[in-house]
């Protein structure tokens, strides 16, 4: 009388045990963060264009993110199937390269704690350039399952982000008239039918202020190479009376290195010295 019993003594571990890996699993949620941020700093620096795709459960987000970039992620009809994120650099045109990440299926009533759970992958959505919301034509309740994923992306406070509404499964539509408009584009990711649409609707957002440029740089200033490297696409680089680049750069880096630009871009004149 008075002391503890053994089962007492084993709910005391088994508490420990759970603090231990709730713990743990904080400080992994921490250490993606960080690493995003990282990334994400690293992406801005660079003026790469990042887009994301959200959707309902099993519409077929990674099987698109397969289709436009081969990225081999397994696509399979289970819930949460996805719960990282998976980017990969998509080559829009020859001026614009995007990074497009795919995210967790979203789902209706989602429990408060699994949002938080899964706010280190879902932040993404709030400093993307561009949001494509997958949903799945094929699905007769598609318009309450992409009601669920715009209230959730209002949730986490990406509500201002453009994005494009991609219709997937078209080959199994049984529709008689196509949703249509102008951030609308049905798809096949599975056949690929409609991916040329997409990809031009895209660049058509984010395809704006890169050049591709012929730089001639005098060896003495071999500094603005490496920051080429660091701050743009560089494509080649020849080694004659001075070093020739080739270069996709942004607005930004043309205003650096504009004084090396031989090709590919002019500073705007004024009105009176046309």
């Amino acid at each position: 009388i008075g002391t503890r019993g053994p089962g007492e003594t084993q709910l005391e571990t088994d508490r420990r045990h759970i603090r231990r890996k709730i713990a743990k699993l904080t400080e992994d949620l921490e250490e993606v963060r960080r690493i995003r941020a990282v990334q994400r700093d690293r992406r801005e620096k660079n003026e790469i264009p990042v887009v994301a795709i959200v959707g309902y459960t099993n519409a077929g987000k990674s099987t698109l993110l397969n289709a436009l970039t081969h990225a081999g992620i397994p696509a399979r009809n289970r819930l949460f199937d996805t719960l990282d994120t998976t980017t990969r650099t998509l080559e829009i045109s020859d001026t614009c390269t995007v990074l497009i990440s795919d995210t967790v299926g979203f789902i209706r009533k989602l429990p408060h704690h699994l949002v938080e759970a899964f706010k280190a992958t879902l932040e993404e959505l709030a400093y993307a350039d561009l949001i494509l919301h997958v949903i799945d034509a094929s699905n007769p309740e598609w318009r309450e399952q992409a009601e669920v994923v715009e209230g959730l992306i209002r949730q986490l406070g990406a509500e201002a982000t453009p994005r494009l509404e991609v219709f997937n499964k078209s080959d199994i539509y049984v529709g008689e008239i196509r949703p249509h408009g102008e951030d609308i584009v049905s798809i096949s990711a599975k056949t690929g039918e409609g991916l040329d649409q997409l990809l031009a609707m895209i660049g058509k957002r984010l395809d704006t202020g890169f050049y591709r440029v012929t730089l001639s740089v005098p060896y003495d200033k071999g500094g603005v190479v490496d920051m080429l490297y660091r701050e743009a696409k560089v494509e080649s680089v020849e080694y004659g009376q001075t070093i020739q680049v080739v270069a996709v750069c942004g607005e930004k880096t043309v205003g650096q290195v504009r004084e090396y630009v031989i090709d590919g871009w002019q500073p705007s004149k004024e009105f009176w010295e046309d």
